[in-house]
């Protein structure tokens, strides 16, 4: 039987990315879940790589979408009111990645033009990214990037935003089936620690290792019931 690899919030840090995926076996499925980019200096290039096992493995790779790509997207359809939000969320550096695979010229234009010229020439990309899930159930398990309302035992209640921006929901009891697995919170603001946590009954995985902060990726291994089974990370 097959089982469930984890990881979330590369922001842009290709190398550590695919050094964590030196532990994933292709026969279990690659779940990531969002922040591709943004902060790191390789946002496209961490794109792209999920895209290509997309294309290569199917759906043993499943793709969510996070708060990130939600600014980026949102900048790119009205550049001029959301420049400054998301360029201090670390979109700077991704607009810097993206520019660099244009002509020279563009970078001197303004937002609105830059925005249209990466519409442009990053479409699949984009599209990619745009279409993603704002979360996914697989066995017992509750994927999310950011979290759930956890007032409710049902997701019904949970907006695609809270989905992607919620804070804090793992402080209350997780009334749902399934366990959540969750990035998005560096686990350093749960835990002091930026190695995985997991609360007392087992119904939340937090895994953010505040990669762009700390340099430490991690990621989970699971089976379909939601039980860990192994726990990596990488510097």
């Amino acid at each position: 039987m097959s089982n469930l690899f984890v990881v979330s919030d590369i922001h842009g840090h290709l190398k550590q990315f695919e050094e964590i995926l030196t532990h994933w076996n292709p026969e279990d499925t690659l779940v990531v879940l969002g922040d591709l980019i943004d902060r790191g200096p390789q946002s496209l290039q961490v794109i792209e790589k999920v895209i290509e096992l997309n294309q290569t493995y199917g759906d043993k790779v499943v793709f969510l979408k996070g708060n990130h790509e939600d600014m980026l997207l949102n900048f790119l359809n009205n550049p001029t009111e959301k420049q400054v939000h998301y360029y201090v969320n670390g979109g700077l550096e991704t607009m810097q990645n993206l520019l660099a695979q244009l002509p020279d010229t563009i970078s001197d234009e303004s937002y609105p033009v830059q925005a249209e010229a990466v519409k442009t020439h990053f479409k699949a990309q984009l599209e990619f990214l745009a279409t993603a899930p704002t979360h996914q159930i697989i066995g017992n398990v509750l994927f999310t990037h950011a979290g759930f309302n956890s007032e409710f035992a049902t997701l019904n209640e949970t907006t695609e935003r809270e989905f992607i921006w919620i804070r804090k929901h793992f402080l209350q009891a997780n009334k749902t089936p399934y366990v959540n697995v969750f990035g998005h919170t560096p686990v350093s603001y749960i835990h002091e620690s930026n190695d995985v946590w997991v609360n007392e009954d087992k119904r939340y995985i937090a895994i953010d290792g505040g990669c762009y902060m700390s340099g430490q990726l991690n990621a989970v291994l699971l089976n379909y019931d939601g039980q860990l089974l192994e726990i990596y990370k990488v510097q």
